[in-house]
């Protein structure tokens, strides 16, 4: 009967054990779902505002190829390139002959860091180009060089902080799970204690 029941309490306690490790397993591979969850929503909050200033920048420029106005054109450029956001913007015909680019502006070869050992230069920058159409046909192209670090900045801060707030939590979860027998534990020792001294 005692090694029946000594053999019980072991398996529940097997169980509680295995129980545990899974609960833990599941808490962190849920936190790293997360963490890529937010790292896929930064991508496309990135992308989506990529594409939403180089869409209007391609619809500026349109209407000033088809006049041939060079001054608006790099002017265009330029008030492009202000952005903290952007380092640089160029516009091209169409048949790949540069109209106007920004003062801030280098040659295609350099932004995708050629020349560099294992293209460093172009680490932190994305380069897009965005057709520019007239009646349905391709007129010119625009060119603009992001940089990926400052447009992702804030977000990318916020949701390091929120990582690192989510694991703290795991961490203290799993920790208080730790304590909570031993404190059981101690206060069951201490009743039985006192009811021995009673007796006594």
């Amino acid at each position: 009967m005692d090694s029946s029941l000594f053999s019980f309490r072991i398996a529940i306690k097997v169980m509680a054990v295995l129980l545990l490790v899974a609960m833990v397993l599941v808490v962190g591979v849920n936190s790293v779902k997360i963490s890529k969850g937010n790292e896929e929503i930064q991508a496309n909050q990135l992308e989506t505002l990529t594409n939403i200033l180089i869409s209007q920048a391609s619809l500026s420029a349109s209407e000033m190829i088809i006049q041939q106005d060079q001054e608006r054109l790099l002017k265009l450029t330029n008030q492009l390139a202000i952005d903290d956001l952007v380092f640089d913007a160029a516009i091209y015909d169409s048949q790949g002959i540069r109209l106007a680019a920004s003062d801030t502006s280098r040659s295609v070869r350099e932004i995708l860091g050629l020349d560099t050992p294992l293209e460093t230069a172009r680490i932190g920058r994305q380069q897009l180009v965005a057709p520019i159409t007239h009646d349905q046909s391709v007129i010119g192209f625009v060119r603009i060089t992001f940089e990926t670090g400052k447009v992702t900045a804030f977000s990318d801060h916020y949701y390091r902080k929120s990582d690192r707030y989510m694991y703290t939590m795991v961490a203290m979860s799993f920790v208080g799970g730790l304590l909570l027998p031993v404190i059981i534990r101690r206060r069951r020792k201490k009743k039985g204690e006192n009811l021995l001294l009673k007796e006594a």
